[in-house]
């Protein structure tokens, strides 16, 4: 006998799984479909920064405040030790002479007052009693977003997957969706490996395959794909994590250079040039330990490069970078729902878009980011 549920969610990361916890506790059964495992893709390789600090177009900031008022709410509810949520607060800083100037800084502070994000100046004697084992400098100074923070995505995704299960919906995973069923406008489910699933309606929370998937349900082979993958390497320095206190980005201009506290006692470090330095992640390696000697007290590379192991993870990258959620142009029952900055936008992004599955009101959070600004046919 052919399955049948209210809605199929095609993805098991943390957006898709957001989405399915959102509709079944409204009532809507749901059926999660995963080729691979429950957060086996992006959500397991991000970098996992949960903030609005960095995002300072004020749409996609408001977007972005929404989803960390949502991890803060499942932090509450269910204990953060449940959820892997880590506060910490980010900290930014610039000195003398580094490539990220004093002036850079301040533009920042600026702009997050004005977007009232809560942002506080640092002196340079508070600094080293923030960060002891950071090689700050002289001149140095900060700015500290208290509400930033980090997560353990994975553990974060497994905790919604069981209680998707629990409340009577399910979640295949090893599943490949093979095909759609019925025809646009009206899709009528998904075939997969283990057979026809239909459904009411159907989202597509598939990360960089969601162009892909999205040409399938239209029949098209020409479809356009305003989804791109943006590789990039993260490095988890075992035994290191007592080196930082909290989410810091390092004074290294358009570099990027970030660090963080990881679960297991290490540190978890990426950075942009060593993701254009794909695919050679060796020479990524390097150059992520030698930043790790020069910015860390007594620390070495060549004993960075013993403790790191490297993972590199490919995240979804819409193609004017912001978020895309909603129905899809063509198709009376199929959304979409890909973005950068999962993560931190899963709880927004879940909340939103079961409310106009469920026949809720469009939020206006979600009127910039919306499928039909793009041509998918």
């Amino acid at each position: 006998m052919a399955e049948r549920t209210d809605c199929v969610v095609i993805g098991a990361g943390l957006v898709g799984l957001a989405i399915a916890h959102e509709l079944v506790g409204k009532g809507t059964s749901c059926r999660v479909i995963e080729r691979g495992g429950i957060a086996g893709g992006t959500t397991s390789t991000s970098f996992a920064w949960l903030n609005a600090t960095s995002k300072l177009e004020e749409e996609y900031h408001r977007l972005n405040v929404a989803g960390m008022e949502g991890h803060r709410s499942w932090a509450a509810r269910w204990g953060s030790n449940a959820t892997g949520h880590r506060q910490p607060g980010c900290l930014m800083w610039a000195g003398a002479d580094t490539t990220t100037g004093l002036d850079d800084l301040e533009r920042t502070f600026d702009r997050l007052c004005e977007l009232d994000y809560p942002c506080h100046r640092v002196g340079g004697r508070e600094l080293a009693d923030l960060e002891p084992r950071i090689a700050f400098g002289h001149g140095a100074e900060g700015l500290l977003m208290p509400l930033d923070g980090w997560l353990d995505a994975p553990r974060l995704a497994r905790h919604l997957a069981e209680g998707i299960v629990g409340q009577g919906s399910a979640i295949h995973e090893e599943t490949p969706v093979t095909g759609f069923l019925g025809t646009a406008p009206v899709l009528d489910g998904v075939a997969t490996k283990r057979g026809p699933i239909h459904a009411d309606r159907i989202v597509i929370a598939a990360g960089t395959r969601t162009g892909d998937l999205a040409a399938m349900a239209l029949g098209s082979q020409t479809a356009s794909r305003p989804v791109g993958s943006d590789p990039g390497l993260l490095a988890d320095i075992a035994g290191a994590q007592a080196w930082l206190n909290h989410v810091v980005y390092f004074p290294e201009g358009d570099d990027e250079l970030h660090t963080r506290p990881n679960v297991g006692g290490g540190l978890l470090m990426g950075a942009d040039a060593a993701d254009g330095m794909l695919p050679d992640e060796l020479r990524a390696r390097r150059y992520l330990a030698d930043r790790a000697q020069h910015w860390f007290v007594d620390v070495d590379a060549a004993d960075v490069m013993t403790r790191m192991t490297a993972r590199v993870g490919h995240r979804p990258m819409p193609a004017d970078g912001r978020s895309i959620v909603g129905r899809l142009p063509g198709c009376d029952n199929l959304f979409v729902a890909v973005t950068h900055s999962g993560i931190t936008l899963a709880p927004a992004i879940g909340a939103l878009l079961a409310d106009e599955i469920t026949g809720g009101s469009a939020s206006p959070l979600l009127r910039e980011f919306r499928p039909d600004r793009f041509a998918w046919t």
